[in-house]
């Protein structure tokens, strides 16, 4: 019923890259209001979802992952407007898009787990918990690609671009002379760690209790724990170095690709090698 809706959203990011191919500066505005129209589509439909079906659990993976990018596309929109950075759009948006072909794509699978019986809103807290920090430390891994490509531009004295031929005229926003702001790059990188590790450490906290739950016991050792808790204590060393010694730049964008990089690898842990262990039947 609701998974034909996705089409809406998914069109207009897909389309708003169409206007790039004429070349023409003036049509740059218009690619940002397609975006935000986009992500107006995409809330009313959520909110839709969510008057009808509520959180129900067992839920479908398709929703799963819709729920997952509109938290993503929410906190990206929230930072451009309060940072004047419309540029993060043009990177994060296809993360968006693809989040929603596979949501459109993805079969009806219910997603069941197994303790749902006994821990209903603690499960609900962990899952909306782990969400929100993944979508800040998202954020972070891609304003921190953005800030290594800028900052290895800049050493061999050329800006970073989305096209990098001389006769594409591309907004200023999009590529200023004087290249991206690396400072506010890094800003917004301590920003999404200050405000996404809380978030992760009490989701992981509430994971292992649940997992104890689920096992009767706090004693096994599981795959999907040891990587959790591998990516926090990398985040953690990094707000740690970031406040106590002041690190920044280059290895704090770099801390950051891995410790993204490392969570993708977890949720593969989770929900595709061993799903058993992460409670899902």
């Amino acid at each position: 019923m609701f998974e034909e809706l996705y089409l809406i959203p998914i069109f207009l990011y897909i389309f708003s890259y169409l206007l790039f191919l004429p070349k023409e500066m003036k049509l740059y505005r218009l690619f940002i209001y397609l975006i935000y129209t986009g992500f107006i589509f995409q809330s009313i439909i959520f909110f839709t979802i969510l008057s009808f079906k509520g959180f129900a659990v067992p839920v479908r993976i398709d929703r799963f992952v819709f729920f997952n990018a509109w938290i993503l596309m929410f906190i990206v929109v929230l930072f451009s407007l309060f940072y004047k950075i419309e540029y993060i759009l043009l990177y994060i948006t296809p993360l968006v898009a693809i989040n929603l072909l596979i949501g459109f794509f993805a079969p009806h699978i219910l997603i069941k787990p197994v303790m749902f019986n006994f821990d209903k809103t603690i499960l609900f807290t962990h899952i909306i918990l782990i969400l929100i920090g993944d979508s800040f430390f998202a954020l972070a891994f891609i304003v921190s690609l953005i800030y290594i490509f800028q900052e290895r531009k800049i050493k061999i004295k050329k800006n970073l671009k989305l096209f990098d031929k001389k006769d594409i005229q591309i907004p200023e926003v999009l590529h200023p002379g004087r290249g991206y702001n690396l400072e506010l790059l890094d800003n917004i990188n301590y920003k999404c760690l200050k405000i996404g590790f809380p978030f992760i450490t009490i989701g992981i906290l509430i994971g292992i209790y649940l997992s104890g739950t689920l096992f009767k016991t706090f004693m096994i050792v599981k795959p999907i724990e040891i990587v959790s808790l591998i990516t926090w204590l990398i985040y953690a060393v990094l707000l740690h170095e970031r406040i106590a010694k002041g690190l920044r730049g280059k290895n704090a964008a770099v801390f950051s690709v891995i410790g993204f990089l490392l969570i993708i690898l977890s949720l593969g842990f989770s929900f595709y090698l061993f799903p058993s262990f992460h409670g899902f039947e």
